[in-house]
């Protein structure tokens, strides 16, 4: 699906860039991509796309903890 029309970037982008560098801002993610925010009606989607890629993290980091601990 593409997120940002002014930089053609799809979601898998954005996934790719937050699990690659570990970003927590959205700035970071155009940096790492090599572009810039142009209108930022893609901002809210990258923060969602981020939050949902982040927090899966966390969830299966925090299994993982669980299942060595028992």
């Amino acid at each position: 699906m593409i997120v940002c029309s002014c930089n053609v970037l799809n979601d898998q982008d954005v996934r790719s860039a937050v699990e690659a560098e570990r970003t927590r801002s959205i700035s970071q993610i155009y940096g790492c991509l090599g572009c810039s925010a142009k209108c930022g009606r893609c901002a809210r989607t990258i923060r969602r796309i981020m939050d949902e890629a982040l927090g899966n993290e966390r969830h299966s980091i925090a299994a993982g903890t669980q299942s060595s601990q028992s």
